[in-house]
Order: C-alpha cells, then structure tokens, then sequence
C-alpha cells in the first residue's frame, strides 16, 4: 500500500507540470504513471483501489488538458493547444466536447485534411444536427462541395429547420466555391446566385450578403441584377477601395465606360494596389492646359496594357507640346521608332528623375483624363509598324513562301493560366492543307509541339529578343489566333488580322465581345467560350473562319 500510496504523489506532480505549461514533460510523466499502476493491478489486494485511481487520475487529467488547452487557443498558441487536444484525443476518441474543440484548433492552423478525419470521427459517435454541419465545414475547407452540400442540407434536416439567411449564404458559399474551384459550371453560379438571393431577401441592407449575391451575379453573367445590387451597395455606404475597384471593373466589363471612370483609379488605393512610382510632378488630370506643356505617360501593368494605350499617342499630340511615353525595356525597341514623333524612354534608357516634363499620367488612365466614351474609345489599330528591316529578316528565314501563314499563342503568364489552352486542343489545325504554322508562345520546348503531325509547327518564339522581333514576325503572318492578352494586343496595334479566343470568363477590360471585333482593335474578331475551359468549339469556330480566308486568298 505505501507503493501505491508514493505513486499517488506522482499526479500531484502532472498537475503542477500542467500549470507551469510544461506539457510535453506532464504527458510523459502521465503516461509513465498509468504504466506504473497497471503494473500494481497485479496485486488482487491493490486491484479495486489502483481501478478507482487510474479512471480518477485520467479523469482529472483530461479536465486539466482541456483548460491549458483552452489557455493556449486564447493566445493563438495553436502548437502546445493541438498537443493538449491529440493526447485528449488519444485518451478518449468518444469525447465529443473536445473533439470539437480540436477540430476548431486544426482549423485555426488550416490543417484541413486532419480536420475533415476528426469530422468524420466525431458524426460516427454522434448525428447530431451540429456533428452534421461541421462535417459539411470540413468538406468545403477540403474543396469536396457536393459532399459539403449533402451534408448542409442533412444538417437542416436533421435540425428540422427552414433554412434562414446565414443557411442560405452558407450554401452560397458552397456553391460559389464549387464554381470557382471545379470548372466553373455556369449551373453552380447560378444556384450560388439563388441562394445568396434568398439571404439577401431576408435581411436586404446585409453588407456581406449585398457583396456575395454581386459576385455571384457577375460570374453567372447577370448584369441586370448585378447592376441592381451595385447600386444599393453604393447607397447604402459600403464601398471601400477594393469594392471601387471591383465595381469600376464590372461596369466595364458590362460596356459602362462611365461607371469605370469614376472609380478605376481606385487600383492605387486597393490593397493588392496596382505599382506605380511615386513621381514629384503633379499628375494630369485632362484639366489642366498642355498646349504648352510635355506630358509623361508612365507604363503600369503588363505589356498589353500599354501596347493598347499607345494608340491614345495620336490624341496626346494634339493636347500637348511634347509626349513623351515612358515603356518597358522590352517594349521600348518596338516603339522608340515611331511616326508620331513621341519620344520614347525606358528605365533602360533615361531614370524619369533625369527628364523634363510638367506632368506625368499613369497610362491606364488615359481613357480617362481624355474623357473617353463607349463611342470614341476605341484606338482602332495600325498605329504600332513593325520595323521593316526586321520584318525583311524575319521574312527570309521563315516565310519565305506562299502557305497561309498561321500565328498560335496558347498561354499567357502564369498568373493568367485561365487564358491557357492545352496545345493538343489546337491539333484541328493539323488538319489544314497549304498552311505553315508558327508558335508566338514564349519558352515552349519542341516536344510539347510534337502533337502535330502533319505539320511542323515554327517554334518561331525561340527568337525573339523583344518584342520588336515579335511583331515583325507576327507582320509576316496571314492570321493570328491567340489566348494570350499580350499577342493578342500587340496583333490589333498592328492591325494584324486576328482571332481571340476568351474562357468564359475574361478579363474585364474587353468590354464588348459580342460583334465582328472585340471593340479596342477593329482587326480582332472576338470568340468565347460557352462554358469554362470548353475550347473545342471555340477553336472550331476560328478552324472554319481560317479555312474561309484560305479560301479567299
């Protein structure tokens, strides 16, 4: 008896390692303790009493786990929380109370995978309603929806409740996600749309719900009710810098040059915040007399961007005393050159500290401080020429004969791999007599172009140096077909005949897709998808729009 009494002393000490945070040491020194008594229990005279002290001690155990570990979740001490909860797991897997609060803690750290086990654990014990919907929590964070979605609404079952407005969100959301995460099923966002609808519907001045139904309403390509909730989410007071930025986006994307005015320049302001240099010069705000005045346009963005509003040189000459158009360095070899007269500079070539000018302009802005409307925003295109010595070169080394001459670029950065078609859903153009194929894809290794096999696609991109080399190549071409935004750009500031082909959803500064040219650039013939990643029709649309050039040369 005095053995087991001197154990005993040993729980006093677990608890004392508990309180001075020393978790990895009081676990240890419990689970010597446990192996000790059992030890006793062979003892018949000890057995009833070690029992009593070993459910008691694992008891008392478990209650002081829980607070320390309760301790540690306040302080985001997430690390000595979970190791509090895994050896109250391991103690007791039927512990629904902490199994809940562990479940909690996993999700605290993202460690969603264990969490949707735990999940599963924990509706096994008990199907409960709640046991019910954190399971569907679980399948969301794991991007499993149709289950998240089955169980939500096992849940409200269960519950035997009318789903009310954060239900209705949550399946919203679950929606939304499975839209945005699993093919972007046009059906998906319109069920997400429904749903935040019916939130909305019960509690209309809700912020997050305005918000939520807006984007749903914008990826299932309802402007009307889009438009509609914009306008409440204005009135009501809500607009932040993000909000202005994604409102002046859909009001382009929806042909509201106006909308987009108004609030564009909120991508300095937003908190991924477009990059612009901080410049010590007053900013045109199209106001302010240039007559006598030399304007600095500054790129922002990406290449396309600025190939486009380039075409607004021919307007800013008119405006100013001089221009100059300030590009990046592997634009600048392309325009430096040009038949406006524009001086042209790169960081390459002049620091804008070491230039003269009375006020600079960021060159996204342009349709703006021109006060440019749906009727005269266009920049038409042609007004980018190719260096005709280049062009010359380019001619005698690869299209020196009398194919039609065909131009693909079928991925973009990789930040814009929605753009991206896979090079097999291009092999319809395999199929084509007479034709020469080149690849304007940058960094594409030949093998990936293999796939043809009747025709040996020109990996033409191996030589370009900048983008001076891309467009004399692309001057020598009969028709471009691209996905890329920069090809795509820099072909309709030629003036190159071209066929885009857009996902379903597409950036939103192509603000009308629907006619015989994609509304910036007369020479580009717009196609788009019907449904996310469907290029076969698409392509087959642009195949029979080549076949009739070919045709008609």
């Amino acid at each position: 008896m005095n053995k087991f009494i001197e154990k005993k002393l040993d729980r006093a000490l677990i608890t004392s390692l508990i309180k001075e945070n020393k978790i990895n040491e009081a676990i240890k020194t419990y689970d010597n303790y446990q192996k000790d008594l059992k030890s006793l229990k062979k003892n018949k005279k000890l057995s009833k009493e070690v029992n009593k002290e070993i459910n008691y001690s694992k008891k008392e155990f478990t209650e002081k786990l829980a607070e320390c570990a309760k301790n540690f979740n306040e302080k985001k001490d997430y690390t000595n929380a979970l190791i509090c909860y895994k050896k109250i797991f391991e103690l007791d897997k039927t512990d629904t109370k902490n199994l809940n609060n562990y479940i909690k803690c996993l999700d605290s750290i993202n460690e969603f995978d264990l969490e949707l086990d735990l999940a599963k654990n924990l509706l096994s014990i008990e199907k409960s309603s709640d046991n019910y919907k954190t399971l569907s929590s679980a399948y969301n964070k794991n991007e499993k929806y149709n289950l998240a979605i089955w169980y939500y609404n096992k849940y409200l079952n269960k519950a035997n409740k009318t789903a009310d407005a954060v239900d209705n969100n949550t399946l919203g959301c679950h929606y939304f996600n499975k839209y945005c995460k699993k093919g972007e099923n046009p059906k998906d966002a319109e069920l997400s749309l429904k749903y935040f609808s019916k939130s909305l519907k019960a509690e209309p001045r809700s912020k997050i719900y305005l918000k939520n139904t807006i984007v749903a309403a914008m990826k299932h390509k309802d402007f009307e009710t889009e438009k509609k909730y914009w306008t409440e989410y204005i009135n009501l007071g809500y607009m932040n810098a993000d909000d202005e930025f994604t409102y002046s986006a859909s009001c382009m994307r929806n042909g509201d040059i106006e909308g987009w005015k108004k609030y564009y320049n909120s991508r300095f302001r937003k908190d991924n915040m477009t990059i612009y240099p901080k410049i010590d010069k007053p900013e045109w705000t199209g106001k302010e007399d240039l007559s006598d005045k030399t304007l600095l346009v500054h790129y922002e963005q990406g290449f396309g961007d600025n190939f486009l509003m380039f075409g607004y040189v021919p307007r800013l000459i008119k405006l100013a005393k001089h221009v100059i158009y300030y590009i990046q360095n592997d634009a600048y070899e392309l325009v430096k050159d040009n038949e406006f007269g524009v001086e042209v500079q790169s960081p390459k070539t002049k620091s804008v500290k070491d230039m003269n000018f009375d006020y600079h302009v960021p060159c996204m802005s342009l349709p703006i401080v021109l006060d440019l409307t749906k009727v005269n925003i266009s920049v038409e295109g042609g007004y980018i020429k190719p260096d005709k010595n280049l062009v010359i070169k380019f001619k005698e080394k690869y299209f020196n004969d009398n194919k039609f001459k065909i131009g693909i670029a079928f991925e973009g950065v990789s930040a814009n791999a929605k753009r991206n078609i896979p090079i097999e859903k291009l092999t319809i153009l395999d199929k084509l007599d007479d034709v020469e194929i080149y690849c304007f894809t940058k960094d594409i290794e030949d093998e990936k172009l293999k796939c043809f096999k009747n025709h040996k696609i020109i990996n033409i991109a191996k030589d370009f140096n900048n983008f001076a080399d891309t467009a004399a190549a692309i001057e020598n071409t009969d028709i471009i077909l691209t996905s890329d935004n920069c090809i795509l750009n820099l072909a309709g500031a030629i003036g190159k005949r071209a066929i885009a082909i857009f996902n379903y959803h597409y950036e939103f500064r192509w603000y009308d897709l629907t006619g015989e040219d994609c509304g910036w650039y007369k020479s580009v013939k717009p196609i788009v998808n019907d449904k996310y990643n469907d290029w076969d029709k698409s392509i087959t649309k642009a195949v029979n729009i080549i076949k009739e050039l070919i045709v008609n040369k």
